[in-house]
């Protein structure tokens, strides 16, 4: 009988529980009941609310929720895959159930920690590295701001790259059934931005293994490697195939997927986003030096970054006439780089140890490792970029595949992190493991003069930057329009006083961050030197490295998530407390919508999910709306109040407004709302989607249908009847059925969203077509009697991928059942 090699297992005992402990101190309020208030979540239960109704009533999420935007496809929102044998079921028992946000802290520290395992590296090197990739400060940014999602790709993504490399590195049955797993994982995630970069990643790695191979001449091990790799992705890919399979067919009529009335001065074109919008979110050429000096472009756009009674900028402010600084002190803004207009929560800090160690290992780590982490990092660097280098990003939007569908070119800042991380842990490994000491010297000589180099970029940026933003330049062209003379000169010379300051104080930032990061650097420089001399034990080098790395990195994650993040969590549940008017319209028990303008038409559109928690909503936000609905948006309902013919046929029986005296919500009630479905009078037919969106503006819903003229043969005459009517009977979100009675043939217009990748109409049960109507709207040709109406929601690509989903679960079990035994074989023979 084997004995367990306890000596063996306790450095990964260790390992799991620092992380655990580093994760519960750091998330202290979570384990006191409180909760994270995070802007996007609460958003993304408003959102949801719909989905979770229908699903009390039917025992599982519909397909459609008739929550935001006049209704729209529920993929991205609560997730629809209902797949009894899904490997998604190990991800839960990894977090071991423990409150949020501790468990994906957890959960990304135990993923890298992985990686470093199949790396071979030292498990105490592998604890600091993976504590460094899981708190490199973007990762607390955006779990506080709520994009839960990009964090647990973000946390799933080293667990991949490590399964991968185990095919690569021959353990061919354990690697491919790992890869399946972990790859269907992150893309369980739902978050496709981060897996694309994954994927990137992965291309880089797998090109220069193959260049390995070929080299080496193992084609036989390159084309088994390539052949187990593909397959385990496709296992992966097939565990999510109904997400997927939904989300592409979606993203095809979003906002990703273009517009039909694309032009210059839209966010789209006509197959996917606008240059401008996908480029949106673009960092300057020396921005991503923050990754190593925090402060370097000022930090967080809305974070005192400089203590009160040290701010030049503060100090300008109150030297003013209270009323213009109370107009002014929304400009104090210490972020100065190139993300514009919207600015940042914070620095994507990897900390200066981890970057340090990282430019080291550039020279003294094997080059199978550093000449494609290096070219990864380069290319993800002119990315990151964006506008600031248009010629080649425009070339990747057009010809990369798929890039296109995405905006915001900062995140792919995590690459460069995790590579970063992932580097600094190879070269500590190499430096406390090399046997040649004395060639590691003379390397390390050199790995200081990248160091060097480094410091001196950034030094050239203190030199020569004037530390302006582009909410400065914004402030004084507003100030350079006052038209009296005398009034503007009064205002110029404070407020150019309070923009100096802010010069002065981001200028103080850069120079503390640059003695800040010296410091750090010299500790770990003096730390590798005693390693190198072999002056010190390897395990206190270690020590002595991660726990000054963690000191770093925590300094500046505590600015942006900390105790003042969370709430009580019946504080909390307070924002889902209906208002005095919310409870007002929810007396009205019929089928209608609501519009909520309390916060403003574009709060409506772009912030307004609270609302659909309480009512159907007209608004809403969702980063992928359907095209057609954005079209009206933008075209109509900004308009208003001039739009009422399109919120007339969009059923919005009800108006929230803000009180003109108190500011407090009331309701106004539209008498013009049309209702569920409504017969017309005529119909219309317009050359092409422009002149349809044009008709818009004034035409009369009630009586008047418009057409495209394409579809003018699909329907025949038909003869108004002023007895006819039409009537919903019910409608539960992936199924809608309406009473009919007519003696003529009639055209009825339903106030419920056009997608016809999903949608059926039965008449009597026999199937009918569809026609786009008003733009957006769904119409029909009935003909004359008494007749019911049903719609359904019966997308193929859901019945297809949850075929797939189902038998891709079963066969990944397999293989991590038919790796477990093998690998009890192997350890019982050793």
């Amino acid at each position: 009988m084997n004995r367990i090699n306890w000596k063996a297992l306790m450095p990964h005992a260790i390992a799991v529980v620092i992380f655990l402990l580093v994760a519960l101190i750091y998330c202290k309020p979570a384990l006191e009941g409180k909760v994270l208030q995070q802007h996007d979540v609460t958003q993304w239960k408003g959102m949801a609310q719909n989905s979770f109704q229908a699903k009390e009533k039917t025992g599982h999420f519909p397909l459609w929720t008739n929550g935001m935007f006049g209704g729209m496809p529920a993929y991205q929102i609560t997730g629809i895959s209902e797949n009894p044998v899904s490997v998604g079921y190990l991800g839960d028992i990894i977090l071991l159930g423990l409150p949020k946000p501790v468990g994906v802290f957890f959960l990304a520290c135990l993923c890298f920690y992985f990686l470093t395992q199949v790396l071979s590296i030292n498990a105490y090197i592998g604890i600091f590295s993976a504590l460094a990739y899981t708190y490199a400060t973007y990762n607390p940014i955006i779990l506080a701001a709520g994009h839960d999602t990009k964090m647990n790709a973000i946390a799933y993504l080293p667990a991949v790259i490590g399964s991968l490399l185990l095919i690569y590195n021959k353990k061919y049955i354990a690697g491919t059934a790992l890869t399946a797993l972990f790859t269907a994982l992150l893309l369980g995630a739902n978050h496709l931005q981060i897996t694309y970069y994954g994927f990137l990643i992965i291309l880089f790695m797998s090109v220069a293994f193959g260049i390995r191979c070929i080299k080496g001449n193992e084609w036989a091990h390159l084309g088994k490697s390539a052949g187990l790799a593909i397959m385990a992705a496709l296992l992966g890919i097939l565990v999510n195939a109904v997400t997927l399979f939904t989300t592409y067919e979606y993203a095809k009529k979003t906002i990703r997927g273009g517009s039909v009335l694309a032009d210059s001065t839209t966010n789209v074109t006509k197959t996917g986003l606008s240059k401008d919008y996908a480029l949106s979110y673009s960092v300057y050429k020396t921005e991503p030096l923050v990754m190593m000096f925090p402060k370097l472009y000022g930090g967080s756009s809305s974070q005192l970054e400089v203590a009160q009674d040290k701010s030049q900028a503060i100090a300008a402010l109150q030297q003013m006439p209270q009323e213009l600084a109370q107009q002014i002190q929304g400009f104090m803004q210490f972020y100065w780089g190139g993300i514009d207009g919207v600015g940042t929560s914070g620095p994507p800090y990897a900390g200066a140890i981890v970057c340090f160690l990282a430019l080291i290992g550039f020279v003294i780590v094997d080059k199978k490792y550093t000449y494609w982490m290096g070219a990864a990092i380069v290319f993800t660097l002119m990315l990151s970029w964006g506008k600031y280098l248009e010629g080649f990003n425009i070339a990747m939007l057009k010809y990369l595949p798929v890039y296109d569908k995405f905006r915001a070119p900062s995140m792919i800042l995590v690459v460069p992190t995790f590579l970063l991380c992932m580097l600094a842990a190879l070269s500590l490994n190499t430096i406390i493991n090399a046997e040649n000491k004395t060639l590691l010297w003379e390397k390390y000589k050199k790995g200081l003069m990248v160091v060097a180099a480094v410091f001196g970029i950034t030094v050239l940026v203190y030199l020569t930057a004037d530390f302006s933003s582009s909410g400065d330049k914004m402030l004084m062209e507003q100030i350079s329009k006052i038209p009296d003379a005398t009034q503007r000169a009064q205002i110029e010379a404070p407020v150019k006083s309070f923009i100096e300051g802010l010069r002065e104080d981001r200028k103080s930032l850069v120079l503390g961050d640059l003695l800040r990061t010296l410091l750090f650097c010299a500790v770990a420089g003096a730390a590798v030197f005693a390693a190198i001399k072999q002056k010190i034990n390897p395990i206190i080098i270690t020590a002595v490295i991660g726990i000054f790395a963690m000191i770093d990195v925590f300094g500046i994650n505590s600015k942006y998530l900390n105790a003042d993040n969370y709430q009580d969590a019946a504080e909390y549940e307070n924002i889902f407390t209906p208002t005095a008017a919310d409870q007002e319209i929810l007396k009205d028990t019929s089928y209608y919508r609501v519009l909520n303008l309390t916060q403003g038409i574009s709060n409506a559109f772009n912030a307004g999910a609270l609302t659909a928690y309480f009512h159907k909503s007209v608004g809403g936000y969702h980063p992928a709306k359907l095209s057609i609905y954005q079209d009206l948006i933008e075209n109509q309902l900004y308009k208003f109040p001039n739009c009422m013919p399109s919120l007339n046929m969009l059923n919005t029986k009800y108006l929230i407004m803000p009180d003109q005296q108190t500011g407090q919500a009331t309701v106004q009630q539209n008498p013009n709302a049309l209702g569920a479905a409504w017969l017309v009078k005529s119909v219309e037919f317009k050359d092409g989607p422009a002149a349809i969106m044009q008709s818009l503006t004034n035409f009369n819903p009630a009586e008047t249908a418009l057409l495209d003229q394409k579809d003018k043969t699909r329907i025949g005459a038909i003869q108004y009847d002023s007895t006819a009517s039409i009537q919903l009977l019910s409608n539960e979100n992936d199924a809608a059925k309406y009473q009919y009675k007519s003696s003529f043939n009639q055209f009825a217009v339903f106030s419920e969203v056009f997608y016809d990748a999903g949608w059926k109409a039965y008449i009597d049960g026999k199937e009918s077509a569809i026609l786009q109507t008003n733009y957006v709207l769904r119409g029909m040709e009935i003909p004359a009697g008494n007749h019911t109406i049903e719609f359904k929601f019966e997308p193929a690509s859901y019945a297809i991928g949850s075929k797939a989903a189902v038998g891709s679960s079963i066969i990944i079990w397999l293989l991590l059942l038919g790796a477990i035994v093998t690998g009890f074989k192997k350890t019982k023979t050793t």
